[in-house]
């Protein structure tokens, strides 16, 4: 196995596929009532709603790959955790946990246009919504039933959401990939990639992606829950939608849209507050901050980055809308206060458009939107944000971090507190590093370009690490333990050198060596790499100092960002060989 440290569609599915030789296909039942846990050993097969019930909890494993049925109607493939329930879907940026179609063979045979193949992923939780879909009356608590499933008796409460509990937790989701979901149920009504009713803020999710999905990217239906690092790309549908009475925030969001057929993405953001009543409690209040967001562009379609309605609190900051025909549309029936939109930058690919009149979708409203980039105030720019490179197309050319010289890199931004929120001086989701590098399909498949990023400027500082021995079998792995000290992510260059010895004249060397990765108190492997290539190792053993390796070489080079934690690197030969190695941690910054 060739290990690139860019990884591509070939080499995410040789990953996959080398694991799925050892794997076995599980049908996935009806109903899961007590505590459970997939494995990345097996592939899990949906094949209808699969309901996590009675307060039990779902534990997949990093790396597990979960496939549904291709089905539509009342016979879509869904995973559904109830209220009470969990989920704990703790993935890794070298193994991100996968629900897909069951078509998926993992090596890109299904692209953005592959949608509605199955269904999705849904979490109802207890937290507080305002209002029911249905505009009938809620009941108190309010609860509903979440849109996109069909059923009917004891089922329906399985369906059922809402409640008390604003710190309600369901679970833990990072480091997920769902993709070619949003079956069709009925005239539309598709499921989105990720439905949340009423989930409460003890909820955890982020490092999340939603690719080609029938309906919306993640639709939030009340509930408290705050996300972080969420990528959307190449919706049918809206890529946010809020409604019910949803009061959170959402930070760190990257979304493409595109035209596919006669199916094309709509709102970057559709903001609804309530249904019936509009002036249903408690307050929908909803605050959105450092979004980059690339509408449909020259595709031919009228998409309008973000739709206020409905009653809400909306507050948008340091975001950027690029490739929208228009900018805002805000409904008559906004209420108050009017919506806080300050320091984002907008640009339409229609050159008319880009005036405080033309990004105005309802000129005649209640609420002139134009007056948001009239206002100096308000500190919306109408320029162009100069991404590196936005492509539709898996070309590998988009890059959606602002290059040097962006306005997205000066001027005010909103200092963010409270609820989440993390402080940072840029606009848009991205400064130089690509958090969505490395698990997103998106990177897998080729849309996205460059090395793996390298966190840069981290405070954390720990002692490169350099150990020559005798790597054997079993328990006789040549092994570096060291530390990331608090404060920030830090990324490590790793090698696990045997051939590269012989220029020292080193007798008995380890002849192909394999480095692995683990994070102490864990056996999981959260990175590996048997055999290196490409120039982004060797420009960073020139920063670091370390001896250079000869080109095509056998030794072991990982490149890895990590959070503050123990870790644990291995030397081992393939297939039980031995000899002598030399493993070496280096810091980069």
């Amino acid at each position: 196995m060739k290990t690139r440290i860019r990884f591509t569609a070939a080499l995410g599915a040789s990953l996959l596929l080398a694991a799925a030789a050892f794997a076995a296909n599980i049908n996935v039942p009806r109903t899961i009532g007590a505590n459970t846990t997939w494995t990345k050993d097996n592939t899990y097969l949906l094949q209808g709603y699969t309901f996590v019930i009675d307060n039990a909890t779902l534990t997949i494993e990093a790396g597990t790959v979960i496939k549904g049925k291709v089905s539509t109607g009342a016979d879509a493939a869904a995973l559904i955790i109830t209220r009470g329930a969990k989920i704990m879907a703790e993935g890794t940026a070298s193994a991100p946990i996968v629900f897909t179609s069951e078509l998926d063979t993992l090596d890109g045979n299904l692209g953005r246009g592959d949608t509605g193949l199955w269904g999705g992923v849904l979490v109802l939780g207890n937290a507080t919504i305002n209002s029911r879909a249905n505009n009938q009356p809620a009941g108190s608590p309010a609860q509903d039933q979440i849109e996109g499933l069909s059923v009917t008796g004891a089922e329906i409460a399985y369906a059922t959401f809402g409640g008390t509990d604003d710190d309600d937790n369901s679970g833990v989701m990072r480091y997920v990939s769902i993709r070619h979901g949003g079956a069709v149920i009925g005239g539309d009504n598709e499921i989105n990639g990720l439905t949340l009713g009423g989930v409460g803020r003890g909820t955890t999710i982020e490092y999340l992606e939603v690719f080609a999905n029938k309906d919306d990217g993640i639709e939030f239906f009340g509930g408290t829950v705050n996300l972080r690092h969420v990528v959307l790309a190449f919706g049918n549908d809206d890529g946010l939608d809020f409604d019910q009475g949803y009061r959170g925030s959402v930070q760190f969001v990257f979304s493409i849209q595109t035209d596919i057929g006669t199916d094309r993405g709509d709102k970057g953001i559709e903001w609804d507050g309530a249904t019936a009543p509009l002036d249903a409690l408690p307050k929908a209040n909803v605050t959105v901050a450092n979004a980059t967001m690339i509408g449909i562009g020259t595709s031919g379609g009228n998409n309008t980055a973000v739709n206020l309605r409905d009653n809400v609190e909306a507050k948008l900051y340091n975001s950027i809308f690029v490739n929208y025909a228009k900018g805002l549309d805000i409904e008559d029936d906004i209420g108050t206060p009017i919506p806080d939109i300050r320091h984002n930058i907008w640009f339409s690919h229609i050159a008319t458009n880009n005036t405080a009149a033309g990004l105005n979708a309802r000129p005649t409203g209640a609420v002139d939107a134009s007056a948001y980039w009239n206002a100096a105030a308000q500190d919306n720019l109408i320029i162009d944000p100069q991404l590196r490179g936005i492509s539709y197309s898996a070309d590998g050319l988009l890059d959606p971090r602002p290059a040097a010289g962006s306005p997205a890199l000066t001027g005010t931004v909103e200092t963010l507190s409270g609820s989440g929120l993390t402080a940072v001086a840029y606009k848009g989701a991205f400064s130089d590093t690509n958090w969505a590098a490395g698990w997103t399909k998106l990177w897998t498949d080729g849309y996205f370009g460059g090395d793996i990023p390298v966190a840069i400027g981290s405070p954390n500082k720990f002692t490169n690490i350099s150990t020559r021995g005798f790597a054997g079998v079993g328990e006789q792995v040549l092994t570096a333990g060291f530390v990331i000290p608090s404060g920030q992510s830090q990324t490590v260059l790793i090698r696990g050198i045997g051939p590269g010895l012989g220029a020292f004249g080193v007798p008995g060397t380890l002849a192909d060596p394999m480095v692995e990765l683990r994070k102490s108190g864990s056996d999981l492997v959260i990175g590996s790499n048997d055999d290196w290539n490409g120039t982004q190792p060797v420009a960073l053993a020139n920063q670091v100092g370390a001896f250079p390796l000869a080109a095509g070489s056998l030794d072991a080079v990982l490149v890895i960002t990590l959070d503050p934690g123990v870790y644990t690197a291995q030397v081992k030969g393939k297939s039980e060989t031995t000899g002598v190695a030399m493993v070496e941690v280096y810091e980069v910054d």
